[in-house]
């Protein structure tokens, strides 16, 4: 596993160039690269670095910063893993009981790792769908993990939070083809007296039920504090 921990560390410059969002202090798996100098009066032995613990702490900093790790990642630069050895090292994560916390979620392009420590499956199956330019499955997806598991409507302007960041141009696009699709039937508006828009799912609640939670939502909470 020398030859993959090598390839990891290749360009070490290139891979400070990660995301802002993640804690530059955080960074176990860059910071481990360099010989830690023993204090004279260490009185334990630190665990030793493996290309599993540099990965695994890799993937759990993007995790706690709200991004997947995709494995296509690790196959190019700056990392250059070879393709027999980086199957290898994943498997070798999955098999580690220490290295529980990391799985892995298969979308249509690729396969994504994270860290269930401090992500959801949901958040994951969401941040798929973001990353691989989704969205009308990811705005279906979005309405009815809220119809059926709260239950109550989905508010669009919730598109334009975290993980989504939707654009109201691609939202109004994507809604669009939405209405013709097969796969989306039962997706609808609602719109509440304030003229606040939501979507439901058929599948989960009735146009009826949808409509007075809504206006709840929007205005009787405050008419009736």
């Amino acid at each position: 596993m020398t030859n993959v921990s090598n390839a990891l560390v290749a360009d070490e410059e290139a891979c400070m160039a990660l995301p802002d969002e993640v804690d530059s202090q955080k960074r176990q798996w860059l910071q481990a690269l360099h010989p830690a100098i023993a204090p004279s009066n260490a009185s334990q032995v630190e665990e030793p670095v493996t290309a599993e613990s540099i990965v695994a702490d890799f993937i759990r900093q993007h995790s706690a910063s709200g991004q997947l790790v995709a494995r296509s990642v690790f196959l190019l630069p700056p990392y250059s893993v070879p393709e027999s050895d980086l199957a290898t090292l994943l498997d070798a994560i999955c098999q580690h009981a220490s290295d529980a916390d990391i799985t892995c979620i298969q979308g249509s392009e690729d396969t994504y790792f994270y860290s269930t420590q401090t992500m959801t499956a949901n958040y994951a199956e969401m941040c798929v769908q973001v990353v691989e330019n989704d969205i009308c499955r990811a705005i279906a997806e979005a309405v009815r993990f809220d119809c059926q598991t709260y239950p109550r409507p989905y508010k669009v302007a919730m598109l334009a939070q975290p993980p989504y960041h939707f654009e109201p141009e691609q939202v109004t696009a994507a809604l669009t083809a939405m209405e013709t699709h097969p796969d989306y039937a039962d997706i609808r508006a609602v719109e509440s007296s304030n003229a606040e828009p939501y979507l439901f799912s058929e599948r989960f609640m009735s146009y009826g039920k949808a409509y007075g939670l809504c206006e709840w939502l929007e205005v009787e909470q405050y008419q009736n504090p």
